[in-house]
């Protein structure tokens, strides 16, 4: 069993990763959040993502426009009304970040296929999308098979409603264990999880039973033994041989468990950082920004500074869009080299950064913005890039107790949108 085990957390588990990393991504949030505009971005991005961890597709459906992306572009509008929509319209509802789905699909050579649907939420916490990916199981029946050849004994999954999900083609049952006998009865103790280890009967003869939740995939993993195919004196070798197959499996989920809590960490990392500069996204800016307007009352004072790269759109469509990633990855080092490392620097979204100063007065952090105009505009690395000095707009303001964080950050976007108009720079 622990053979088996380790094949479906290989491929089960890195493609679930894979999709709540695309969930979590800011990119994708802020291309929803901006309104669907630059359709191959959309498309480098899944393609990217299906190519890097060869996954059989990608996908993401927008809930503000019901558009469906996929590698190829736009392919389809998502319609309550559709019943091959209705699984969008159902995962929306449903309390559960995500969801796992098996099938056996005509149209991709008769393969198992594993879907993964994520939903995307927005720094509200609202949802704005469902992203996810689509997994072919190569060889996974052969294996299935495989296991009763050489151990005689059955492999399947079974999901939390009872229903059979994954099992061989020699299986002798189908559908939902309420309606197999023999298992009907042991339903609610196996799902009530008191018990693992289980013998039962039906029409073909006598089975044993064991059973394991795995709770990352929300499947039940039955392990189980037709008692006539054994003879009597093999049997104490048989059981013998599930307790140690359950040890070792013990010792996988051990090691499995231990390599999903890094991977936690790791996504962790991501969904508070920025991919593209590696400063601090804005979801962890306003925590950060949270935090510290707490301490104000303190006598702490704080100062917020938004900062928007002028004619930007201008040099994507003169440069293409690497060398503006490279402007603004430049850009981020400036402003993290010229502050302290008690101040927060963050990409706000596209080519707006925003900077808290901590214990500094107005006129300070006037000097702080105005160096950053001047070392940015100075900046050689940047010339060299764009033969051409790059400028910068700032709006500066100060937080005070009786305003609230959203309505320091209109006046200091006020302040950004009159230095806009005042002619930038």
């Amino acid at each position: 069993m622990d053979n088996i085990y380790t094949e479906i957390q290989q491929r089960m588990i890195e493609p679930l990763l894979v999709s709540s990393l695309m969930a979590h991504d800011t990119f994708m949030w802020d291309w929803i959040m901006e309104g669907e505009g630059d359709m191959n971005g959309i498309v480098r991005y899944l393609t990217e993502i299906q190519q890097k961890y060869d996954i059989f597709t990608t996908f993401l459906v927008s809930d503000l426009t019901k558009n469906y992306y996929h590698p190829r572009g736009l392919i389809d509008v998502v319609n309550e009304q559709n019943s091959a929509d209705a699984w969008y319209f159902r995962f929306k509802n449903q309390a559960e970040p995500y969801e796992i789905n098996l099938d056996y699909n005509a149209h991709l050579s008769d393969t198992l296929i594993m879907f993964i649907n994520y939903k995307v939420m927005n720094y509200k916490n609202e949802m704005i999308g469902a992203t996810g990916v689509g997994v072919k199981l190569l060889n996974i029946e052969e294996m299935l098979n495989s296991f009763k050849s050489k151990y005689k004994y059955d492999v399947y999954f079974i999901d939390t409603k009872g229903e059979l999900m994954l099992y061989s083609q020699g299986l002798n049952k189908r559908g939902n264990i309420a309606n197999i006998e023999g298992l009907s009865k042991l339903k609610e103790a196996i799902f009530s999880g008191k018990q693992t280890q289980f013998e039962y009967k039906d029409k073909e003869g006598e089975y044993l039973l064991n059973t394991k939740y795995i709770d990352k995939l929300k499947l039940h993993l039955f392990v189980e033994i037709n008692k006539k195919e054994y003879l009597n004196e093999i049997q104490k070798t048989f059981y013998l041989n599930l307790i140690m197959s359950l040890l070792v499996t013990f010792l996988v989920i051990a090691i499995i468990l231990y390599t999903i809590n890094i991977y936690q960490k790791q996504l962790v990392q991501l969904a508070s950082e920025d991919a593209l500069t590696k400063l601090c996204n804005r979801r962890e800016f306003n925590e950060q920004f949270e935090r510290l307007s707490k301490l104000h009352h303190k006598n702490t004072s704080l100062a917020l500074i938004l900062i928007d790269v002028d004619d930007f759109k201008e040099v994507n469509d003169t440069f293409g869009h690497l060398v503006g990633d490279e402007v603004l990855v430049r850009v981020a080092h400036l402003l993290k080299e010229n502050v302290r490392s008690s101040d927060i620097v963050a990409r706000w979204g596209g080519e707006e950064f925003a900077i808290l100063l901590v214990g500094v007065s107005i006129e300070t952090a006037e000097e702080i913005a105005q160096t950053f105009c001047e070392c940015i505009k100075k900046d050689e690395v940047l010339q060299g890039i764009l033969g051409r000095a790059l400028s910068v707009s700032i709006g500066v303001g100060m937080f005070h107790h009786l305003e609230s964080q959203d309505g320091l950050v209109h006046k200091v976007d006020n302040a950004l949108y009159a230095a806009k108009k005042a002619g930038k720079d």
